[in-house]
């Protein structure tokens, strides 16, 4: 009788093999979509960086053409990745004085234009376009 007791079924605490694959698939797809989520914010970082480099690059630009020497200005330059290039063309108001008065008037206007470009990562070309009023001025003597 003792023989037979022993081949009674045993109750055994634990998880399944089908419990334990369908855990580690589980996991797996979970690390997945952790690791595509840490991928797109390292790349969103790095376009950041680009665009503000590149805004930075614009606003020096802008501040080294304060004013402007002659009208219809056109330069074109490039730094480490960057191409810009500025240019001017006048600012035509109309101020609704008669055209006597405007030849007398205040300091001509021009608008200059700065444009920064740089190739992108995934091989579209990438641009920012700053914009600003500034006086016509004549050469320094």
């Amino acid at each position: 009788m003792a023989r037979n007791a022993s081949r009674l079924p045993v109750q055994v605490s634990g998880f399944s093999l089908i419990e334990m694959l369908v855990a580690l698939v589980v996991l797996s797809l979970s690390l997945g979509v952790l690791y595509q989520a840490a991928t797109g914010a390292t790349r969103n970082v790095r376009v950041a960086a680009e665009y503000t480099d590149a805004v930075m690059l614009a606003e020096s630009m802008l501040a080294e053409h304060s004013y402007v020497t002659e009208e219809n200005l056109s330069a074109a330059g490039q730094f480490e990745i960057f191409q810009w290039t500025v240019s001017s063309w006048p600012a035509l108001y109309d101020d609704g004085r008669d055209p006597e008065e405007r030849a007398v008037a205040a300091t001509p206007l021009q608008y200059l234009q700065v444009v920064v470009s740089w190739p992108g990562r995934s091989g579209s070309p990438r641009e920012i376009d700053l914009m600003t009023v500034v006086p016509l001025r004549g050469p320094a003597s």
